[in-house]
């Protein structure tokens, strides 16, 4: 089972831009200018801009309880909250090739094992590392903890211990040393943070290193973070394992009863075209974040930066690849941040949502579909 961040500006893409001459140090957001801008070149114009009154705090905080994924996907280059920011895919992978193509340049008679290297320690620094592990070690006990938290109702002692094994198990990479990737050297200058198990059993998790340059934001990271600890315990790893969890089904069937895996014809539980994986991974990781707003809501003094924090928190979902591969596999983005996101009652009820309760029951453990 793979999971991978998506991006929108693949690897051949950008070599050829920097065949090209391209700089790339271009903001993707430069390109996007404001009516304002665009004018104030223009004789005679500057008298004719009308800027519209900034919205209050408070209206801009109901615009995103009440829209959710457009307030998330219009925000336009660098997203900030208290804890950092979040720039587009694409920069982050701009920013780790230019230093790949730095570093030739200093170093014309290198190995491409050592401009690797050389690479690898100039993006996962010891600082970087480090806030990456620790975030980790947060998330992991972040779901240990909401493992805990549910009834016998819904797990047995037996299946809480095998499900906070299997995230105890998931372990960590990171280079250095360049060995550590030496499989996937790809990855030095990828926004993919990905969870897999390879032939051998072993669970691990990767985090390319575009990913370090582009989500300072902790949110951010916690959000990425947890969603693939999410797949390993999501419904279809455990089928792979041959584990059953009764309350795995009735999520489930939550799941496609409202509408959030798309329902075809032709899809097969955990086959080739269901969404119940990356589904569940989503919704496991709406949970961690929805404990992590609300401990710090209270030490956010800006009346946005609770706002900020959230939509920074999702905000890479926006991103999506395109393609019938990645639609198979993930629901919508519209889906994701508007429905699995918004509507959790924990998030709206920490971000002060005047509609706590979302239209229809939340999807949880103990959904029954003859009683929803």
């Amino acid at each position: 089972m793979l999971s991978r961040r998506r991006r929108k500006i693949g690897y051949l893409l950008l070599a050829v831009l920097a065949a090209f001459g391209v700089g790339y140090g271009l903001s993707l957001s430069s390109s996007v200018r404001s009516p304002a801008t665009l004018l104030a070149g223009t004789p005679g114009a500057a008298a004719e801009v009308t800027v519209p009154a900034s919205p209050s705090p408070e209206q801009e905080r109901q615009r995103f309880c009440h829209h959710m994924f457009r307030s998330v996907c219009q925000r336009r280059g660098e997203s900030r909250d208290p804890t950092g920011l979040v720039r587009p895919d694409a920069e982050g992978e701009l920013q780790a090739l230019r230093t790949y193509e730095e570093i030739i340049r200093r170093h014309p008679d290198w190995s491409s094992e050592q401009v690797d290297a050389e690479l690898v320690e100039t993006i996962f620094t010891p600082k970087r590392r480090a806030r990456i592990e620790s975030t980790y070690h947060w998330v992991e006990k972040s779901i240990e903890a909401f493992i805990n938290r549910q009834p016998d109702t819904v797990f047995s002692a037996a299946e809480k211990k095998l499900l906070k094994a299997r995230v105890r198990s998931t372990e960590l990479q990171l280079p250095p040393p360049v060995s550590v990737y030496a499989d996937e050297p790809d990855l030095f200058t990828k926004n993919d943070v990905f969870y897999e198990r390879a032939a051998n059993g072993k669970m691990r998790m990767r985090v390319g290193g575009a990913y370090l340059l582009s989500a300072k934001s902790w949110f951010n990271v916690v959000f990425t973070l947890a969603h693939e600890f999410g797949h390993s315990i999501d419904p279809c790893e455990l089928k792979a394992a041959k584990v059953a969890i009764p309350a795995y089904h009735q999520l489930a069937s939550c799941f496609l009863k409202q509408g959030v895996i798309a329902s075809r014809p032709n899809r097969r539980e955990c086959g080739e075209n269901d969404q119940l994986s990356e589904t569940f991974a989503d919704w496991l990781a709406v949970q961690v974040i929805s404990e992590a707003l609300a401990h710090y809501a209270t030490e956010f003094h800006d009346p946005l930066s609770l706002t900020n924090a959230a939509a920074n928190s999702v905000r890479d979902l926006c991103e999506q690849e395109e393609g019938e591969f990645e639609t198979l596999l993930h629901p919508s983005p519209e889906v994701r941040i508007e429905r699995i996101f918004g509507r959790n009652p924990a998030i709206r009820q920490t971000l002060g949502c005047e509609d706590t309760a979302p239209e229809a029951p939340y999807c949880d453990f103990t959904y029954n579909e003859a009683n929803p």
